[in-house]
């Protein structure tokens, strides 16, 4: 995607942002996440780091947050914290009161060989390695 995205366009967030400490950390707050899910992707560990990446591939279903009335700048601070590495792209995302178009950070087909085979796991990530990821990640908005 090219430019930044609409303040109308909603975030799926599937990874590290869905922790408060991390999106306030990036956006310098906590917006009201919605529970969603995408059909037909992996979220999978990027090889040697403690996030994932997401991919279509048609096998899973993955859960999420669903981020609504982000400001340009929130978009601009989003962007910068998942840098080149992510494509942001369109996603169909499934939620208690319907289903939407959310923007979501994706694993370009170019970099899939960065992905490992084994499915991220958000409940893990936080017993174990959330606190040391924030002290790591200190974006702090200005």
């Amino acid at each position: 995607m090219t430019g930044e995205p609409s303040a109308s366009k909603a975030l799926f967030a599937y990874g590290t942002l869905m922790f408060p400490a991390i999106i306030n950390s990036v956006i310098g707050r906590v917006p009201r996440g919605q529970p969603a899910v995408v059909n037909g992707y992996r979220r999978l560990v990027i090889l040697g780091e403690q996030f994932p990446g997401l991919v279509r591939d048609g096998q899973e279903d993955v859960p999420g947050l669903l981020y609504q009335d982000l400001a340009a700048e929130e978009w601009k601070r989003l962007s910068a914290f998942e840098d080149e590495f992510y494509d942001l792209q369109e996603v169909c995302a499934h939620c208690s009161w319907g289903t939407t178009t959310a923007l979501a950070y994706l694993v370009p087909s170019s970099r899939k060989s960065v992905l490992s085979d084994r499915a991220w796991n958000p409940d893990r990530f936080e017993k174990s390695q959330l606190s040391k990821f924030a002290a790591q990640n200190p974006h702090s908005s200005p």
